[in-house]
């Protein structure tokens, strides 16, 4: 098995490089400064010059808010260079494994969202995720596409670094209360994508192409995230002085794009075809709080 991993910079992708190092899989990783990847002409001769067996895209424009502001470069990401990615492998046989996310709902389901459940994307991210999707299925028949949701990790920008870092600077302040999904431990992701490699790898008549959902449980509201982030933060004694965090509204909380009230999603396709399991957000929140200070 070989390897390229597109967005080794990204939470997921600095995750993916590093797990397939410290396991000894052979594989090629590229960031965002190394390889544009709108840029079809390059994309194309990367996957020429490393000629893995199977592409792992960890690249995307995730900044939800500015989407809204500039659509047309989140599409160029999140779709369109989605689509010519999965074109070049199709033509030359390789599996792509592919993330996206559960944006792609609209969040009005009562219960857990399945891979076959509607599609209604709220907002730009959302819609260019969709289409990215689309984009995939419609240019290659060996895929898989990993809908995740509410990631953090050690590395890069996240929910946990932010609340640490407003736990330091304040003495209150108020979270939703009123959206509800899985925190997923970029680590874990990786983890999931490697092991779904692996089996891609080791199956040459592999026939469980498709979608499959990815995410951490127990599901909890951003308020109730953000009481566990601080709890594990006391308790390592990371932050020293008392915060009062109060549950509020969405609606309370402007922001250019609407997000998902229920973002829970159903594993039960992921555990069935590949013994997969749920993401523990909250062992990595209690037992490695310390990394995301640094």
């Amino acid at each position: 098995m070989k390897l390229l991993i597109l967005g080794s910079n990204g939470q997921v992708g600095h995750c993916l490089a590093e797990q397939a190092e410290s396991k000894g899989i052979d594989f090629s990783a590229t960031n965002s400064s190394q390889l544009d990847i709108t840029d079809f002409q390059k994309v194309r001769q990367t996957v020429e010059s490393v000629n893995p067996t199977i592409v792992i895209n960890a690249t995307a424009y995730t900044n939800v808010e500015k989407a809204e502001d500039e659509p047309e470069k989140a599409f160029e990401v999140n779709s369109d260079s989605v689509g010519n990615l999965a074109r070049i492998c199709s033509q030359k046989n390789i599996p792509l494994i592919h993330i996206s996310t559960d944006y792609v709902f609209d969040g009005t389901k009562e219960g857990y969202y399945q891979e076959t459940d509607t599609v209604n994307p709220i907002n730009a991210y959302g819609r260019s995720k969709l289409a990215g999707e689309t984009a995939v299925a419609e240019n290659t028949d060996r895929y898989v596409i990993l809908r995740t949701s509410w990631v953090f990790g050690r590395h890069g920008k996240n929910f946990v670094k932010t609340m640490l870092n407003l736990f330091r600077s304040r003495d209150e302040l108020t979270v939703i209360n009123d959206q509800i999904g899985g925190p997923t431990f970029a680590g874990d992701i990786a983890s999931a994508i490697l092991k779904i490699a692996e089996v891609l790898d080791s199956t040459p008549d592999f026939s469980e192409w498709g979608i499959f959902n990815f995410s951490g449980k127990e599901d909890v509201s951003w308020y109730e995230f953000a009481k566990s982030i601080y709890e594990s933060s006391r308790k390592e004694q990371l932050i020293t002085k008392d915060v009062s965090i109060r549950p509020i509204p969405a609606s309370m909380f402007k922001t250019k794009a609407a997000r998902p009230q229920n973002s829970k999603l159903d594993l039960s396709r992921i555990r069935s075809v590949f013994n997969i399991s749920a993401s523990d957000w909250k062992s990595e929140i209690d037992n490695n709080i310390e990394y995301y200070l640094q």
